[in-house]
């Protein structure tokens, strides 16, 4: 059985075109395999049209931002070549024809961005949705139900015990209860299959569904793979969208692209371990506003005494003719300083626009930072060596630790991890000089109980 979560199924609006259709194609290929819980269908309905208009705002905040710099830009441009006209008593056509080129800069991207706009598919909440009508065809009879009344009671009460003694899924999302609810559903769909084997795909990436070591996501959190294997008898196997597209291509003979696949990557997806990246990020862009903004400052001093170098000839040339004299080098001096003022000009723009640029990026970053921030947790295994006997192995060594967590033997583990059966038996044997234990057992539980979280490995699925 195979279950996709809501984000996965939102994110299908913000695949492109043949991404998305790849994407729908694969879940085609899984046939009655595909189950879709109510409650993920549910919020799935609930938030669609949020993510429409997500779309919609993003385009219209990138073709804003054009306009602006459009503005800007295209009237510096004007009031320079008028300038410009006035000064080398340039003919009105020709004056007329380069403002009419500086008016039209921008045209070709806007036009670009709209184009792609259109192709991505749905940006308007009212509109009719093809995406929609062919998630319906291929979800046909494969939705859960709801619970009955007495049974959503006794979830709901379960749902805030669980939040509160911190029991995934759903816990960092409390006081919700959704992803409990969409658990639930599943484990009772699964057992009423009898399915030996839980795919469970999702694109959220917190520590109330995975298990994380040293800063590494290693697997599902053992407490969710024993309560599949308690509840359902089945064996949990948790991944993302790029996983499962990989998956797709190999075992359902699927038409999967490198590019869906790295757009599926690029997703949003609730991940909450991005902020030392967006605080590096920032630090970076800081960096270059100042050093650009020094740039800005020097290039306009620089036209500024393009322009009184320009005036000051005019001036001299103006005289010399009244006075007679040969104007000859002063002309020559003219159109050096006119090439040095239109030189000097395009300079400056071209550091105004890099700027401003920069300073897009950084309110943006700094908007996702302060997002960000109140998601990022302190892990258990950062900490000192005594305080946790994990830290002591490799990661190859935490791979082959989670995987015996979830009852693989060594062959098994050596499928997974691409590895021969004898580098699992050495690892398996170092694991346990480390630890200082005489068993698996006893690794395992150890290994649990020290668990910790943090970023994704290699884009791997966690099992």
């Amino acid at each position: 059985m195979v279950v996709f979560d809501t984000n996965v199924l939102l994110n299908l609006y913000r695949f492109a075109p043949a991404a998305r259709s790849e994407l729908l194609s694969a879940f085609e290929r899984l046939g009655d395999r595909v189950f879709v819980p109510h409650q993920v269908a549910l919020e799935f309905h609930r938030n669609r049209f949020d993510v429409i208009a997500d779309n919609h705002a993003a385009y219209q905040a990138a073709l804003d931002a054009i306009s602006t710099h459009e503005t800007s830009i295209t009237q510096e441009l004007k009031d320079k070549i008028r300038h410009l006209s006035n000064r080398v008593a340039l003919p009105e056509k020709e004056r007329e024809h380069l403002i009419s080129v500086a008016s039209k800069t921008f045209e070709p991207m806007s036009k670009a961005l709209d184009q792609l706009r259109a192709s991505h598919g749905i940006d308007d909440p009212i509109a009719d949705d093809p995406i929609l009508d062919r998630l319906e065809d291929i979800l046909s009879g494969k939705v859960g139900k709801p619970f009955d009344p007495e049974s959503e009671t006794e979830a709901l009460a379960e749902a805030a015990r669980r939040n509160t003694e911190k029991i995934p899924p759903g816990f960092k999302d409390a006081p919700k209860h959704g992803d409990f609810f969409a658990w639930k559903q599943t484990l009772n769909e699964a057992k009423r299959r009898a399915n030996k084997l839980l795919v469970f795909v999702t694109g959220d990436v917190k520590e109330d569904w995975y298990l994380r070591v040293k800063g590494k996501t290693v697997c599902a959190r053992p407490e969710l793979a024993a309560e599949a294997i308690s509840q359902a008898d089945t064996r949990l196997i948790l991944m993302r969208t790029e996983s499962f597209l990989r998956y797709a291509a190999t075992y359902l003979n699927a038409s999967v692209s490198e590019d869906t696949i790295r757009q599926a990557q690029k997703l949003p997806d609730r991940d909450p371990w991005q902020l030392s990246r967006l605080l590096n990020t920032r630090d970076r862009l800081r960096d270059q506003a100042v050093v650009t903004e020094r740039d800005v400052a020097i290039r306009r001093e620089i036209m500024l005494a393009a322009e009184d170098s320009l005036t000051q000839a005019m001036e001299d040339y103006h005289r010399a003719k009244r006075e007679g004299e040969d104007t000859t080098s002063i002309r020559e001096a003219i159109e050096m300083h006119e090439n040095n003022l239109h030189n000097a000009l395009q300079e400056l723009t071209g550091s105004q626009y890099q700027l401003d640029r920069i300073r897009q990026d950084l309110a943006r970053v700094n908007q996702s930072s302060q997002l960000q921030e109140s998601a990022e947790v302190e892990s258990p295994y950062q900490k000192k060596a005594g305080e946790s006997p994990a830290v002591l192995l490799t990661e190859r060594e935490l791979r082959v630790l989670a995987a015996m967590a979830q009852g693989l033997t060594n062959h098994e583990i050596a499928d997974r991890l691409f590895l021969s059966s004898q580098s699992v038996g050495l690892h398996i044997r170092n694991i346990l000089a480390k630890l200082g234990v005489r068993s698996r057992i006893e690794a395992i539980r150890l290994f649990v109980a020290h668990h910790g979280f943090g970023d994704s490995i290699d884009g791997t699925e966690a099992i």
